[in-house]
């Protein structure tokens, strides 16, 4: 329903010649430089689950550091391999929500309702906004590179 509010979703096509092992791979190695700890691993699944409470002073500069959760799996269709992907950043999407509560709060001392609303949505948009903003860019570039490095 409204999940692509907090989702990242997406695939790659995969060239014949790396094996679901070298995707893979690439992929942990990715994730290792993320700072996202691996959560599972099987012969065409990877995945990782980081809820952003568990580091908060971490690198915030990383392109994968909103996503608190994600899988990636690789699917075999008739003449191609996709890489698929399923990112999650509900946790820093809360996160955004409380902070725009604050920002409310704020702005109810500072005149009515309206006021407040207006400011809490312009802090939600600024913060959760901003950073899904930079991660759809900047995410699918990242995944793309890696699973294509020869």
């Amino acid at each position: 329903m409204l999940d692509f509010l907090w989702h990242l979703r997406g695939s790659v096509t995969l060239s014949s010649a790396a094996g679901h092992d070298v995707t893979l791979d690439r992929l942990e190695v990715l994730l290792e430089k993320q700072g996202k700890p691996l959560a599972e691993r099987t012969s065409s699944r990877i995945s990782f689950d980081d809820p952003l409470w568990r580091n908060p002073l971490g690198a915030n500069w990383r392109p994968l550091v909103i996503y608190d959760h994600g899988r990636f799996w690789v699917e075999q269709g008739p003449g191609e391999r996709r890489l698929r992907y399923d990112l999650r950043s509900l946790h820093g999407m809360v996160f955004c929500l409380f902070a725009a509560g604050m920002f409310f709060c704020i702005g109810l001392t500072g005149g009515g309702v309206l006021r407040a609303a207006k400011f809490a949505l312009f802090a939600f948009g600024w913060l959760y906004g901003m950073n899904m903003v930079l991660a759809l860019i900047r995410v699918p570039l990242l995944i793309r590179r890696t699973v294509r490095a020869t």
